[in-house]
């Protein structure tokens, strides 16, 4: 009996561990499984129920449609544009980050913006940003909105600039409010902007209208003509007719062959809300330069009036009041007295919240309607299908419960840390904050990311406001990836990281993440 109960007890050890080394591992099975649910929760897209799709198609200056140009312009031209550039009566100067040994050059206030030009600088805030020619009729949408100075500087290698001034002499015709816009260029040192000449305008003019045919043969017919005269010839005239033929299509090929970089033909607006299509060759696009945002950025920054700035994209619409909003805010956190001898906030940003809309939909300009869209996923903070971690800031949620007001107010005091050590965000500043870095491209990705981490290493505060925000229509997906930009980039971004490290090496263990390379979903 005794020897039975040994060998049953042994039997159930032995199936006991055995059946504990099963159930170990299936929990561990299952405490994955849940990780990784709750994680896919968190950082991906859940939709309660479909978008709904619209039919509005975005189209910037669409407000203007069926207006014509008036006789009168709202902007103050220097320089001799918008017709020609006048070389002698201007300063040329270098990038502001680089400077000398920069290999950009700028030609600031190329159109002054007159409307606030009696303005302190205390009582305005500049809305600051950047553009290629293809984008700049964006900023007509801006001027709409913004209640207060815009700078913007505009890349204009080569005939870029020509493209640039027929869009800015259009917009500038045709709407008062770009009374608010200075406009600044800034082009590579060794490809300096160009206007076509009146002679290159009528050429442009001729070469571009349609040949209109008087006869009613077919190609068909034509070419069997050719033929058949072709057959009548003899060895000694046929030999003759190759040669002209020859001599006469190398001539009309090098007719047609355009000047590198030249626009084919003036823009054709059909009346003040601009362009059908806006995918016309650029100098820029045609030599696939790549496009240094970061000088813009900088440029357009340096030239700001005001002691305080929002740098944003020229895509991105502010909501209605923001900048008065800001004004009031700054004043009543800081009192008169300081705000009027003009005082900042020390090592304080003011983050702006920025949104996107799915195709088909308004941009909504008050945080009830943006509010609205989001929860029937109509709208959805700014590359949130693209790059989750760029522009989701701390506190969205938070932000999106709040009860809309119509004042502007901070809501919380965050910082670049973990989790948020990728996030680029939009911000009113001052000409304290470091400079972008002018080494990093638009192509090759994240090129606020450097400033962002100087920004952390310094120890700013970010203060998110509520009750304001930025919007941006639809936003179109890349088409491909620019590897080769990415790459200079990531390599440009690993010399910044390097020359942090000496400049502040007292501040390693500051917790400012560093990350190598410019990573995207």
């Amino acid at each position: 009996m005794s020897r039975c109960l040994r060998i049953f007890g042994a039997y159930s050890f032995r199936l006991t561990r055995r059946h504990s080394t099963l159930l170990l591992i299936a929990s561990f099975i299952v405490m994955v499984t849940a990780v990784l649910q709750l994680y896919a929760y968190r950082h991906h897209d859940h939709l309660h129920h479909q978008p709904i799709l619209g039919d509005f198609i975005y189209k910037p200056g669409k407000f203007l449609r069926g207006k014509q140009p008036q006789n009168q312009s709202y902007c103050m031209f220097n320089y001799g544009l918008p017709d020609t550039l006048k070389w002698d009566s201007f300063r040329i100067y270098p990038s502001p980050e680089t400077g000398s040994q920069s290999s950009y050059r700028v030609i600031y206030d190329a159109i002054t913006g007159m409307a606030y030009a009696n303005y302190s600088k205390t009582q305005a805030v500049t809305y600051v940003t950047q553009a290629t020619p293809e984008f700049l009729y964006h900023i007509v949408e801006i001027a709409r909105y913004w209640d207060g100075p815009i700078s913007i500087a505009v890349y204009v290698p080569r005939y870029d600039l020509d493209l640039t001034m027929q869009i800015m002499k259009q917009l500038c015709h045709c709407y008062p409010g770009m009374m608010k816009v200075s406009l600044h260029l800034f082009y590579p040192k060794r490809i300096p902007p160009k206007i076509r000449t009146l002679e290159e305008k009528m050429r442009s003019l001729v070469t571009a209208a349609p040949t209109v045919s008087t006869t009613n043969e077919t190609v068909e017919d034509l070419l069997r003509k050719r033929l058949e005269n072709y057959r009548r010839l003899d060895n000694k005239t046929r030999a003759k007719y190759i040669q002209w033929v020859r001599k006469n299509k190398v001539e009309r090929m090098m007719m047609k062959l355009p000047v590198k970089g030249e626009p084919v033909a003036n823009l054709p607006f059909k009346d003040c809300s601009g362009l059908d299509s806006y995918d016309f060759d650029t100098f820029r696009k045609s030599t696939a330069m790549m496009y240094p945002i970061n000088v813009g950025r900088n440029v357009a920054r340096n030239a700001s009036k005001t002691n305080y700035f929002l740098v944003s994209d020229i895509e991105m619409i502010p909501s209605r009041g923001l900048a008065t909003k800001f004004l009031k805010m700054v004043r009543k956190l800081m009192g008169d007295e300081k705000r009027d001898s003009g005082c900042v906030f020390a090592k304080t940003v003011f983050v702006v919240p920025l949104f996107e809309v799915i195709e088909g939909q308004i941009i909504p300009h008050d945080k009830e309607t943006l509010v609205r869209m989001v929860a029937s996923n109509r709208a959805m903070y700014f590359h949130q299908r693209v790059c989750i971690h760029c522009q989701r800031f701390p506190g969205l949620q938070t932000w999106l419960i709040r009860t809309p007001t119509d004042a502007l107010e901070p809501m919380l005091i965050s910082k670049r840390e973990y989790p948020y050590h990728r996030w680029e965000p939009l911000y009113f500043g001052s000409n304290k904050e470091p400079w972008y870095s002018e080494m990093l491209t638009w192509e090759g990705r994240q090129d606020k990311m450097t400033q962002m981490l100087e920004l952390c290493l310094l120890k700013y505060r970010m203060v998110i406001l509520d009750g304001g925000f930025l919007c941006h229509a639809a936003a179109a997906r890349p088409s491909h990836r620019q590897k080769r930009a990415e790459r200079l980039n990531t390599q440009n971004y690993i010399k910044i990281i390097k020359s942090f490290k000496t400049r502040y090496r007292d501040r390693e263990n500051s917790g400012c993440r560093i990350d190598y390379g410019c990573k995207r979903r």
